[in-house]
């Protein structure tokens, strides 16, 4: 195969969202004027568990009652970073993730500072899909986002899932019951869950359940967009 047909696809000469073809060499996937354009939003979901029905801001009928994330924070919607998370994900090209983490990390800075967050923990890959693609993008992320002693390797995952997008609503739930585990015991003060893309809170809810009465402190979310 045609070496430059391999690099051409690894690293295209153009921009994957705008398709301007990129004026500098070391620029790769998105270009910085379509990444400075992605700006943070006001987004109307619960804010405990993240469903986006209607009158469910900022609380939902149920959380009103049993409410679960004390809050959960979303940067921006979906279709502004979808193709800036998805080259991410499913690509072994790092650098993306430097450029998503400093267009978030004054904002989650902030929101760990004002909510005295001790511990931010990110959703865990299988070992099998962290295997073939590499790394874990959102620790990649946060790596370049917030000080390196607030981030704890205290989630595993422990089952194989399908991918949640090719999932309807009701089968996403099941698709994630019981595919994580907590390395320790108990965890103390303020803790926050990091994902990347909200759509029906399933990860969050599976998460909150498995560490609810684990946590000795308030539990919060934050994610970079909302599906």
């Amino acid at each position: 195969m045609d070496i430059r047909i391999v690099l051409n696809t690894l690293f295209p000469n153009y921009c994957e969202v705008c398709k301007n073809p990129f004026v500098f060499s070391h620029q790769n996937i998105v270009c910085s004027e379509c990444l400075n354009q992605i700006e943070q939003e006001v987004i109307f979901y619960c804010h405990s568990c993240g469903k986006s029905e209607r009158n469910s801001y900022p609380l939902c009928e149920d959380c009103k009652t049993d409410k679960k994330y004390e809050d959960i924070r979303v940067f921006t919607y979906y279709y502004y970073v979808e193709n800036p998370i998805v080259k991410l994900k499913f690509t072994k090209i790092k650098p993306l993730a430097k450029d998503l983490a400093l267009l978030i990390k004054d904002d989650l800075q902030s929101y760990i500072k004002l909510n005295r967050i001790q511990n931010v923990l990110y959703i865990p890959l299988s070992k099998k899909v962290e295997k073939e693609r590499g790394f874990n993008h959102l620790k990649e992320i946060l790596k370049y986002a917030v000080p390196s002693f607030l981030v704890k390797d205290y989630l595993e995952k422990v089952k194989e899932t399908q991918y949640q997008v090719r999932l309807k609503k009701e089968e996403r739930f099941k698709n994630l019951k019981d595919a994580f585990s907590l390395k320790v015991d108990k965890i103390k003060g303020n803790t926050l869950i990091f994902d990347d893309i909200l759509t029906t809170g399933a990860t969050l809810l599976e998460i909150y359940n498995l560490i609810k009465d684990k946590v000795e402190g308030k539990i919060y979310a934050y994610t970079l967009s909302k599906g």
